[in-house]
């Protein structure tokens, strides 16, 4: 084989190599660090790659079972079905970005709730409190150990792990799943569910075992419901 030739072909093991899913290796890696319970998402992060514009989201219920059995037949699961991922991340709320044209997150909210406004009528993103937050988007589970007086923004850039993902994967519940496809979110998991993790104890249906705070972030972050 000549060197062009040589070049070519590995160019071509490369590019198929890029756009693969996640080898079995890094999978039992990750399914390792989860039974382990140590499957904090930024650890998680390095071990997988995403699908471009795809995401494998599963039920509570079927993510639980897996975890006890990683044997378990789930091919007929609503949770493994693919739909585009195109909810917007923690850092989008945080910035108010658009991603992938789904719009800019505050903005969309202050359209359905424009009661998050401040009290001189003005609406500022940067100024809404949780107090503003829980007590003008109806249905919200609101973590612990927040103050009635902080920056929801501050919060999503600066408190814990967990108050950040269950905010972020309710407001994206509430905004995107009354939408059509792709979103799709009530086919994964509904807002009565995401309320109750907002507890930070919670035990998925049919699951014997309670998961703890770090289990539900990486329930949200694994399920690519909430991304960092």
């Amino acid at each position: 084989m000549s060197d062009m030739q040589n070049e070519h072909s590995q160019e071509e093991t490369l590019a198929k190599e890029a756009i693969s899913p996640v080898q079995p290796s890094r999978a039992s890696a990750r399914r390792r660090l989860l039974k382990r319970g140590v499957a904090a998402a930024p650890v998680l992060l390095t071990l997988a790659s995403r699908p471009v514009l795809a995401w494998h989201c599963k039920s509570p219920s079927a993510w639980g079972s897996e975890q006890l059995n990683p044997h378990t037949s789930l091919a007929t699961n609503e949770g493994h079905k693919k739909w585009a991922d195109e909810t917007w991340t923690i850092s989008n709320w945080v910035s108010n970005s658009d991603r992938l044209g789904v719009g800019n997150p505050w903005a969309k909210l202050y359209a359905k709730y424009n009661g998050i406004k401040n009290n001189s009528g003005q609406f500022d993103y940067t100024k809404v409190t949780v107090a503003k937050l829980f007590g003008n988007v109806p249905g919200l589970g609101r973590p612990s150990g927040l103050s009635n007086s902080a920056y929801v923004k501050v919060v999503l850039s600066s408190g814990t792990d967990f108050q950040k993902y269950i905010i972020v994967a309710q407001l994206n519940y509430i905004l995107l799943a009354p939408l059509a496809s792709p979103y799709d979110l009530d086919r994964c998991v509904t807002l009565a569910e995401l309320k109750k993790m907002a507890s930070g104890s919670y035990s998925p249906p049919n699951v014997s075992f309670v998961w703890n705070q770090t289990d539900i972030v990486s329930y949200l972050f694994n399920n690519w419901i909430v991304q960092p």
